[in-house]
């Protein structure tokens, strides 16, 4: 009870002391150096979605304004999740409801040079749910979260050239699909914040290798936008356990138990093609394509672990060091996506989609009991935002696929598990100002785990991991 006094008093105090900053003051980073308002970077003001102006300050390199004296700003993100099953972590059932602190974030970057840019995000996770399976406790977590470094240029011909306009840049990031300005890619569709208590917050338990923070690698790439409209983008991703850009991925070392890096064979590529309209009475569109061929080793901890490997037992070192000799998983992901855009003053409409088709080939049984498998996944999401204050979203996220042990056996049947499932993600929101806002998020799943009812053979249902999420987010 007195935590929960002192955590109320904390979120209040934040509240109050944000509302009577000077409003300028309390302006993000990127803010200040633009010396815009947040509603000019994020559709109704709702971080981190972007509108056509967002879009063009993150391909020019996060350049555009002023250099700050301080680059630096800070996020905070905090409340309460609930829910009667849930993925909720080692000993976090009892913790359901309560409001605790979630996550602390730090950017640093903006403008370097006149060409130069970054967004680069650390973020310190309490009491962070850092094993899926239960087999190791929760705890705190500081990490390197989002991390895009740019160069960018721009050409700008006159009336009589076919290319009358053009961005073009590299980037140097850690997460396949940070770079993209459109929020239907994997890495920034809704939901945008979830809990580290329970992971039902986030949606699916199942998604494809191609999505949100799943592939944490350092990687390469070059872009080009045409004539405002054409996008293409080609990025390059490789292991990033050790050697010069190992901060990238921080903490995960092959001696972490609790965070071992993501080993890939060589380097993977990952491919964004989109066409952009152009912006008419408020309205705008996209439409595009992107995947990626992702080659993945696992480490010897998991190779001892797997109930399914058929391979030689590999020779390791550290805990978590990579079984080379074990081959690969090997994803390959396709998909097509959209985004829609009405931004008229005081309405925000929006809505994104994305369907993804997934191949996965695992001949030594390293992850899967088959060596063949296939996932299909659909989500799409569509918000309404009021005067950048009061904003309501719902989404549908959708996967199926072929069964397999890695999803789990059905505990009466031995049966393998597959991965369809389907969840509803309503939300309304409240921003008293445009880097405070209070958020009531609710998850409902129609299907778990390939089931409605009893999907595991102990008696639960797919209702039983629904999950509601109250939380504060502020940025200074």
């Amino acid at each position: 009870m007195k935590k929960f006094r002192a955590f109320t008093a904390l979120l209040f105090g934040v509240l109050l002391y944000c509302i009577g900053l000077n409003y300028a003051e309390a302006l993000p980073l990127f803010s200040r150096q633009t010396e815009q308002n947040c509603v000019a970077c994020h559709a109704g003001g709702q971080y981190p979605e972007l509108t056509p102006y967002g879009r063009y300050f993150k391909l020019t390199g996060y350049t555009l304004g002023k250099r700050t004296n301080v680059p630096v700003s800070v996020q905070f993100v905090g409340g309460a999740a609930t829910s009667t099953n849930g993925n909720n972590g080692t000993g976090q059932v009892n913790q359901s409801g309560k409001l605790e602190a979630n996550y602390a974030f730090l950017n640093v970057g903006g403008k370097i040079t006149d060409n130069f840019g970054a967004f680069s995000q650390w973020y310190y996770a309490f009491n962070e749910q850092v094993s899926g399976n239960g087999s190791i406790p929760n705890q705190n977590q500081f990490a390197a979260d989002v991390q895009d470094w740019r160069y960018a240029d721009r050409y700008v011909g006159d009336g009589t050239d076919v290319v009358k306009d053009i961005i073009w840049g590299a980037s140097l990031n850690n997460y396949a699909g940070v770079t993209d300005v459109w929020n239907s890619s994997p890495m920034w569709m809704y939901p945008y914040m979830g809990s580290t208590r329970n992971y039902s917050t986030y949606g699916l338990p199942f998604n494809t290798r191609l999505s949100a923070y799943s592939m944490h690698n350092p990687g390469v790439g070059v872009y080009a936008y045409i004539n405002r409209n054409f996008y293409f983008e080609a990025d390059l991703y490789q292991s990033g356990g050790s050697g010069a850009l190992s901060w990238m991925t921080y903490p995960a070392t092959n001696s972490n138990p609790n965070n071992a890096p993501v080993y890939l064979q060589g380097v993977n590529p990952y491919i964004r093609l989109a066409y952009q309209s152009d912006e008419r009475a408020g309205h705008n569109w996209m439409v595009g394509v992107l995947g990626a061929n992702i080659n993945q080793y696992s480490s010897c901890t998991t190779i001892a672990n797997s109930g399914s490997y058929t391979g030689s037992v590999p020779s390791c070192g550290a805990i978590n060091s990579p079984a080379l000799s074990s081959g690969t998983v090997q994803y390959q992901d396709r998909a097509v996506d959209g985004q829609y855009q009405y931004l008229v003053d005081p309405h925000t409409v929006t809505a994104q989609a994305r369907y993804t088709k997934e191949t996965i080939s695992d001949p030594n049984g390293i992850l899967y009991s088959n060596a063949n498998n296939k996932t299909n996944s659909f989500m799409t999401k569509i918000s309404y935002v009021y005067n950048a204050t009061y904003g309501a979203a719902v989404a549908f996220q959708n996967i199926t696929g072929t069964a397999d042990t890695f999803y789990g056996t059905n505990a009466v049947t031995g049966a393998a598990l597959n991965p369809n499932s389907a969840a509803w993600i309503p939300s309304i929101w409240y921003q008293p100002l445009q880097n405070v806002r209070l958020t009531y998020q609710y998850t409902a799943f129609t299907k778990y785990n390939g089931g409605t009812t009893n999907y595991n053979g102990l008696g639960t249902n797919a209702s039983a991991n629904n999950a509601s999420w109250l939380y504060l987010w502020v940025a200074m």
